[in-house]
C-alpha cells in the first residue's frame, strides 16, 4: 500500500499539531518563539505583538524560518516539518476576519488576548497589540523517518508559496 500524496500528508500533519516554532533574525537579534498558528491552505497565521523580539524581526525583515515537530525519543519516531518562508502583518479586513474567527475556533482561550471579546469582527476592526501575522512558506521539508527513513521530502510546488 502506497503513502497518500505529499500534500495530504503535509496538510494533515499541519491539522494535527498547533505550535510552530518560529526562528527569525534582524535588528533584534538571533531569535525563536514558539506561536500557536491556523492554517488556510499552507499559509500559517500565528498572532503576535510587534514588539516582542521576534516581531521586530518580523516586521523588518518579512522572513523567517520555522519547524512544527513532535517530541520523541528515537531517531525512527522523528517527524515534522521544515520551512521558510515570507512573513507580512495581517491587514486586509476580509483576510483579518477570516483567520481571527479560524483561531477563536481552534483557540477559544484566546479571547483572553482581548480581555475577553469573542466576536471576531469586533476583535478584527481593533486587535490591540496583538495582531496577526501570515507566513507563506517558500521552502517546506516533511520529514518522517518511519515511513521515509532516506531523509526529508520536499515540497515542491507549496500551494499558495511564492
Amino acid at each position: 500500500m502506497s503513502a497518500p500524496p505529499l500534500t495530504d500528508r503535509v496538510l494533515a500533519y499541519l491539522d494535527g499539531h498547533t505550535t510552530l516554532n518560529l526562528a527569525t533574525d534582524g535588528p533584534a537579534g538571533l531569535w525563536a518563539a514558539a506561536v500557536l498558528y491556523v492554517r488556510d491552505g499552507a499559509r500559517l497565521y500565528f498572532t503576535s505583538v510587534a514588539v516582542t523580539r521576534h516581531g521586530q524581526n518580523l516586521v523588518e525583515t518579512h522572513r523567517a524560518a520555522a519547524t512544527i515537530n513532535d517530541d520523541c525519543t528515537s531517531w525512527i519516531a522523528m517527524k515534522g516539518i521544515q520551512l521558510e518562508g515570507t512573513v507580512d502583518p495581517v491587514t486586509d479586513p476580509a483576510e483579518l476576519l477570516h483567520i481571527v474567527t479560524r483561531y477563536l475556533v481552534r483557540f477559544p482561550f484566546a479571547v483572553g488576548l482581548w480581555h475577553g471579546e469573542s466576536d471576531p469582527t469586533v476583535i478584527a476592526a481593533n486587535l490591540g497589540t496583538h495582531g496577526f501575522f501570515r507566513i507563506t512558506p517558500t521552502r517546506l521539508y516533511f520529514m518522517d523517518n518511519e515511513h521515509h527513513p532516506a531523509g526529508r521530502e520536499e515540497w515542491g510546488q507549496v500551494p499558495g508559496g511564492s
